[in-house]
């Protein structure tokens, strides 16, 4: 505010020319507190309109730690999944290997058998054309002398 001084013998014009710069110098002040009132209401808008979208960031970044964290367990869980199969599949392989050893060991034991059982079968043909041929012998000498066996044998039940 300026410093006015009235002077004790002023004219009406003066008085009316320090009315005028008083009431202008008002006037400009006035204006100068709304536009600085104005600017302040701007600025205050204009931080809460910023704590808003600060608030807004820290949510949408709680959300998107709380979306890696969901996927970074989903992606443990897989792995540990994928972990798991793999291990029966390895399993499997080595079942798979285990039983096609044994399937070739009892393959080569029932190709060892069969050649074993085809030996005895050989060998029991050749004991029974042997025992054939006795028999057929026993029965030859039998019946060259089975007139005489014969006769005794009636005659013994006769007797």
């Amino acid at each position: 505010m300026s410093n006015f001084t009235i002077p004790p013998n002023a004219d009406e014009s003066t008085l009316k020319k320090l009315e005028k710069k008083i009431t202008q110098e008002g006037k400009a002040e006035d204006t100068h507190v709304s536009h600085t009132l104005k600017d302040l209401a701007k600025l205050e808008k204009a931080s809460t309109k910023s704590d808003k979208t600060f608030d807004k960031s820290e949510h949408a970044l709680e959300k998107t730690h709380n979306k890696e964290l969901k996927a970074s367990k989903s992606l443990n869980k897989a792995t540990h999944k994928h972990d798991l199969a793999v291990a029966a599949v390895g399993n499997a392989e080595k079942d798979v290997a285990v039983k096609k050893q044994e399937s070739a060991r009892l393959q080569a034991e029932v190709e060892q058998r069969k050649a074993s059982v085809d030996g005895v079968l050989e060998a029991q043909r050749h004991h029974n054309s042997i025992r054939e041929s006795k028999l057929a012998e026993i029965h030859s000498v039998r019946a060259g002398s089975g007139d005489d066996t014969q006769a005794n044998g009636e005659a013994v039940s006769g007797a």
